[in-house]
């Protein structure tokens, strides 16, 4: 009995070790890592992108070019299409500012209450100009380290044409091999398929919104587009922080009210059809996550990685979910972070069959190669 409790205790010491380690490696190597998860982001999507561009039978280097050059022309769109939008945010939120104080005056007076002076004192002294232009800041660290993420990719896309060869070799057993391989191609198909509907789905929201804002000339309309596709990323949390900002702003931006209504009812609208029916039927139950999850997560890495942290909290939230839906050892964790319980079930039969058969393709391509490097020694 005495030596099982000792047991507990060294495990229970180890596990808080372990814990104690990994927090201090987050937080001093922040700057490698940050730019690594991003790099392996950015990866995952020029090697989809890239095998697209293969269905037109262009070779492998020209294909990861023009994946390479797409995302480059891409973002330096978004700079050029919301860069002077950002400028002149910064510039009038001075003067949103002081619009907010006359809006809260006649609100007391409509209402005819007495008005607090420590209302006006809270809002005179935060200051919007700073906490706006931190936030952009934070965003634009990630930019900062463009020459570290591009290191980073050209050695996991080199890494990687080797990566499905060599996973099959760290294991003797073939049913663990036939297991592992296969594993590893549905993690990367269940990442691509959330990643994808994502981003489609984000795109659509994006340009509705766009089009119930740009009806009223609402100030900063494509910005606040691009800042809905953002953090629709972020699921629950996301959406209603997309829409706040300009709800809030058509408050301050126009006299009558009736903009206000007609624009809070269109974004909020396209949210709950985007997010609660759209998603859904594209997403399935397989990919979800439970919003207390969502929320702690957010505050988890928002306090390591600030800013960076927030937006990569979900997508690192969703891979690892992913990751452990996929084995039986720790399924229950992933069921514990999903929102209603609920992952995909895998047929058995078909599983056995689709594992049988990959295994197969890639121990054809290791004998093939192995074949290969013979015949080149002898010549």
């Amino acid at each position: 009995m005495f030596k099982k409790q000792q047991n507990s205790i060294v495990e229970l010491t180890f596990v808080v070790i372990l814990l104690m380690l990994f927090f201090y490696v987050l937080v001093v190597w922040a700057s490698l890592l940050i730019p690594f998860i991003i790099a392996v982001l950015f990866s995952f999507a020029i090697i989809w992108l890239s095998n697209f561009y293969k269905r037109f039978r262009v070779g492998s280097v020209i294909s990861y070019l023009f994946a390479i050059g797409t995302y480059i022309f891409i973002f330096w769109l978004i700079w050029r299409m919301i860069g002077s939008n950002v400028t002149d945010l910064v510039e009038l939120l001075p003067q949103y500012q002081t619009k907010v104080l006359t809006i809260v005056s006649n609100l007391f007076e409509t209402l005819k209450i007495p008005q607090p002076t420590s209302i006006n004192q809270v809002i005179s002294e935060i200051n919007l100009q700073a906490i706006f232009t931190s936030v952009v800041g934070g965003v634009t660290t990630i930019f900062s380290k463009t020459g570290i993420i591009l290191f980073y990719v050209l050695f996991i896309l080199l890494e990687s044409r080797h990566f499905k060869e060599k996973l099959p070799l760290m294991f003797t057993d073939d049913s663990k091999r036939s297991q592992i391989v296969w594993i590893f191609e549905k993690i990367k198909k269940d990442i691509k398929s959330y990643f994808v509907i994502k981003t489609l789905v984000s795109s659509v929201t994006a340009v509705l919104s766009f089009c119930v804002m740009i009806i009223f000339w609402l100030d900063f309309a494509i910005f606040w587009a691009f800042l809905i596709f953002f953090l629709n990323f972020i699921p629950s949390v996301g959406s209603i922080m997309a829409v706040s900002f300009p709800i809030l702003l058509t408050l301050i931006q126009f006299e009558s009210y009736y903009p206000f209504v007609f624009i809070s009812s269109g974004l909020i609208g396209i949210q709950i059809l985007m997010g609660n029916i759209i998603e859904p039927r594209f997403m399935g139950n397989k990919l979800n996550l439970s919003p207390l999850v969502i929320i702690i997560a957010l505050g988890f890495w928002w306090t390591i990685w600030w800013v960076v942290g927030m937006l990569l909290s979900v997508p690192i939230m969703v891979i690892i979910n992913i990751i452990l839906s996929k084995f039986p050892s720790t399924r229950s964790i992933a069921i514990l972070l999903s929102e209603k319980g609920e992952l995909q079930v895998d047929n058995e039969a078909e599983v056995m069959k689709n594992r049988k058969q990959l295994f197969n393709s890639v121990k054809s391509k290791l004998t093939k190669n192995k074949t290969h490097k013979k015949l080149h020694i002898k010549k």
